[in-house]
């Protein structure tokens, strides 16, 4: 059996790990210093394993258990089963950032380019967790 509390509380704090490991790599892509690529894929690749681990964690064990529960009390999960799928693609579109930025190399030759992109990765990310963290986590502690 799940404990709701100790779930969330993990995915919280999985949240804070996840912006912080890009904080790091914002650090790392703005700093006076050349040759940023291997630095800064060692940020992305910590970020990476720790969002697959968070995801392994929400898609397998918070997601179900909060659509059985909406079904247990007869609720319509149509929605929440949209906005899944709309966390979903949002995790896709990080993914692809990370898939695009996976080598020193691939970095250091358009630093100028993930140093544009990454905020909006950022912000991506931050939306999903104020969207998750003042919306359904709430919601599932009350069920």
């Amino acid at each position: 059996m799940i404990n709701p509390e100790e779930l969330i509380s993990t995915l919280k704090t999985q949240h804070r790990t996840l912006q912080a490991d890009l904080a790091q790599a914002l650090n790392d892509a703005t700093s006076g210093t050349g040759g940023k690529g291997a630095t800064i894929v060692s940020a992305l690749a910590k970020f990476k394993t720790d969002l697959l681990e968070h995801l392994k964690l929400e898609n397998g064990e918070f997601y179900p258990d909060y659509l059985e529960k909406k079904i247990k009390r007869g609720e319509d999960v149509t929605g929440t089963k949209e906005f899944i799928r709309q966390m979903d693609d949002i995790g896709k579109a990080v993914m692809g950032f990370l898939d695009k930025y996976n080598t020193a190399e691939s970095i250091d030759v358009s630093l100028t380019t993930f140093q544009e992109e990454l905020p909006g990765i950022i912000r991506t990310l931050n939306v999903r967790i104020e969207t998750e963290e003042e919306g359904v986590y709430g919601i599932y502690l009350l069920m």
